[in-house]
């Protein structure tokens, strides 16, 4: 998937007005998620993304910072400047155009490196946030 197809089908899927604000939600969540990921398992799913979405995952410091599925919300939510529930949707709706854009056995890796609590991001999809 190219990296325009990505940030149009985020777009879509959370029904964002501007294609300004998926590529800020899309920004958020892949570098909340490469920072959360050990560093093998990141470099993997990265050789999946386009180069800019590449970017966005691999920014991030050394060391692998562990927290729970609450504090990765806020810090996504603080990345892109949303509520708390904005970032819970928007998250969601990224990981599911993720989900589509690289194989299977990279989103295995992903869950296996993450706490349970993060299971539900990459098995389920959320209903769209605006109506």
């Amino acid at each position: 998937m190219q990296f325009d197809d990505f940030i149009n089908r985020v777009q879509e899927l959370a029904k964002l007005a501007t294609k300004e604000e998926s590529t800020t939600m899309t920004r958020a969540v892949l570098e909340t998620l490469g920072e959360r990921l050990d560093r093998k398992v990141c470099n993997g799913v990265a050789s999946q993304l386009p180069n800019e979405l590449k970017d966005y995952f691999l920014v991030r410091s050394n060391t692998t910072d562990q927290y729970g599925l609450a504090e990765f919300y806020n810090r996504v939510g603080a990345r892109a400047d949303l509520k708390y529930q904005e970032a819970v949707t928007y998250t969601r709706q990224v990981l599911t155009v993720l989900r589509q854009a690289i194989p299977q056995g990279e989103i295995q890796d992903i869950l296996e490196d993450l706490p349970s609590e993060y299971q539900a991001l990459f098995k389920e999809e959320m209903p769209n946030p605006r109506h």
